[in-house]
């Protein structure tokens, strides 16, 4: 390891950057690449369309393509950007239509130029410095204006490669608007009538006469028919005649829609700049970028310090498969929630619909989604109740008689046992028909109880259930907490006459302050995630009653689809979570300035 100098630590701060700079760019030039192929194969299922709509003839075809696109037969579709057309009445595909993905804006905006320049320059005086530090003397202070430089010319760097991807995907969005309207027009040319021809688009679509009032036939959302119809364009449109290549943009709650018009039929979908939006990904791989320069410019400093450079390196090698697995398992899969969060996704949509902070503004007014929470915040007042019975168990079990070892060990299985186990137990002993502590209530002479059935009592008998569950976890850990106070302190209490109820008050609870606060802490915790009560037992019901919030997800993720809401959702129970725990150490910590 003292092979390593100065100089080749710097020229590595120089790759790094070159590396973090290429990643932003080139993120910018997929994400726009991946859209020029999604925009060619809606082109080339508007082109079979069309074919099918002409019995075969590729006249068509051309006329809405021209050269690129390619007729070619169903067996060399390959890895080809395109669509299968069918003939009519087929089940199996007679034709392959491959297109050429098509380029917006000349060759001379193909890529993020002005990024890719900034990018160098960047590159350019980091290798200046590299340069001179190798042959000036060696520093030990960390390169603070070198870092700010680094992180701005990446920041500008995302700034101007977002700009660029939004340029072209607006340039695509019109594009495809104006693909769309001529093969309507194409259709209509051919004696297809005005919803069959609206259909050959595959866009949202709407007829102009009937804007105000929606059609069943139409596939455009009613908000953008009326935007259509009080656009200042398509007045202009409708009184000059205006061709089918002829696109314009309206703004619906802030949203971008791409509009064009072929005779009667308007055309509009959200640009591809709103649902593949580049600033998140752009955001990630600059911020990437930014720590790993800040982390080899750290390596830089040490330069002159070889023994801790040397266990540096070492406790970043140690590290490191502990942090690739984190960042795999656990963060990973946490920014990709947050991802989630703010966009529109369900699993059979092609792409995922970016909405920025619509979906969080949604739940402040979602009043089931607070419903939920109302009914898990009350689910969570068996805590308390679950922590007395517990201390309470830990005092009148914590002898070392046989009898009060297998009585713990009774207490404690609940707690080790299966959740899925425990929940079906329980829903037969509550059940209604053939509950055995209903049989027992009427064998009694007393009525039986909907425990299960009942909006009244289904979510107390869930919370009894809780009680049950992890009092004897408690307890295992209060005894912990009750064999750390000192002895002494209960015989000086004795002497100073100190009666049983004194000594608990007065050296028992402050003895078990910190064992209650961990307690309490981990429980309200994990009430709040209850999911597999709630699943077996009750399914959310009866009425919602026992809907909380983690089932609530779980549903709106799985049965809806709403994995945006879904994850929305995830993220608010953290930030409520979040909120209680913080409380709590506060509390503790106002309790301890005070005393």
């Amino acid at each position: 390891m003292s092979g390593v100098r100065q100089p080749a630590l710097t020229a590595l701060a120089v790759f790094a950057l070159a590396a973090g700079l290429g990643l932003v760019v080139a993120m910018a030039a997929i994400r726009v690449e991946g859209v020029r192929v999604a925009a060619a194969e809606a082109e080339a299922r508007m082109a079979a369309a069309l074919w099918e709509e002409e019995g075969g003839s590729g006249r068509a075809v051309a006329a809405l393509l021209g050269a690129r696109a390619t007729i070619l037969g169903t067996d060399a579709a390959g890895g080809r950007v395109g669509a299968y057309a069918y003939e009519a009445g087929a089940l199996d595909p007679a034709a392959w239509i491959a297109v050429v993905p098509g380029r917006t804006g000349g060759p001379q905006i193909a890529f993020p130029t002005v990024a890719t320049a900034i990018a160098l320059a960047g590159v350019a005086l980091i290798s200046g410095w590299a340069a001179a530090r190798r042959h000036g003397p060696t520093r030990r202070r960390y390169p603070v204006g070198i870092a700010l430089l680094s992180v701005g010319c990446i920041a500008l760097t995302a700034v101007a490669a977002e700009r660029w991807a939004n340029r072209e995907l607006r340039s695509l969005s019109t594009a495809t608007a104006t693909q769309g309207a001529r093969a309507v027009d194409l259709a209509m040319t051919m004696g297809a009538d005005p919803a069959r021809a609206a259909r050959v688009a595959n866009l949202p679509w709407a007829e102009d006469p009937s804007l105000g009032s929606p059609s069943e036939q139409w596939t455009m959302p009613a908000e953008v028919a009326a935007a259509i119809a009080a656009s200042p364009r398509r007045s202009v449109a409708t009184l000059a005649g205006a061709a089918p290549d002829v696109p314009y943009v309206v703004e619906v709650g802030g949203a971008p829609y791409h509009a064009a018009r072929a005779a009667d039929i308007h055309l509009a979908f959200l640009g591809y700049e709103r649902t593949a939006s580049p600033a998140l990904p752009l955001a990630a791989a600059g911020l990437a970028a930014a720590l790993l320069v800040a982390l080899v410019l750290h390596l830089v400093q040490l330069a002159s310090r070889p023994r801790t450079l040397r266990r540096t390196l070492a406790a970043w090698g140690l590290l490191a498969p502990a942090a690739a697995l984190i960042l795999a398992f656990t963060l990973g899969p946490l920014l990709f929630s947050l991802w989630i969060s703010l966009h529109e996704w369900r699993l059979i949509d092609p792409a995922p619909l970016f909405l920025g902070l619509d979906n969080y503004a949604a739940l402040l007014t979602d009043r089931e989604w607070w419903s939920a929470i109302g009914n898990t915040a009350l689910f969570t007042l068996h805590v308390p109740a679950a922590m007395v019975f517990a201390l309470a168990l830990a005092l009148l079990t914590r002898g070392s008689r046989r009898t009060m070892r297998w009585a713990r060990l009774a207490l404690f299985l609940p707690g080790i046992t299966s959740v899925a186990a425990i929940a079906v137990v329980w829903k037969w002993l509550l059940s209604d028909r053939y509950g055995v502590l209903n049989r027992g209530l009427e064998r009694a002479g007393l009525e039986s109880v909907p425990w299960l059935t009942s909006p009244d009592t289904a979510l107390l008998s869930l919370m009894l259930i809780g009680i049950w569950m992890v009092v004897g976890y408690q307890m295992v850990v209060f005894q912990a907490g009750l064999a750390a106070i000192p002895r002494d302190w209960y015989d000086a209490a004795r002497v100073d006459g100190a009666g049983p109820w004194q000594r608990f008050r007065h050296v028992t609870l402050p003895g078990l302050r910190h064992t209650l606060f961990f307690v309490l802490v981990t429980s309200v915790i994990g009430s709040f995630q209850v999911f597999g009560l709630v699943y077996v037992m009750t399914e959310g019901g009866p009425l919602g009653a026992t809907d909380v919030a983690v089932y609530h997800i779980y549903r709106e993720a799985w049965e809806f689809l709403q994995f945006g809401n879904a994850a929305a959702m995830s993220w608010m129970l953290f930030a409520i979570v979040f909120a209680a725990t913080w409380l709590h150490f506060h509390f503790l910590e106002t309790r301890r300035a005070h005393a």
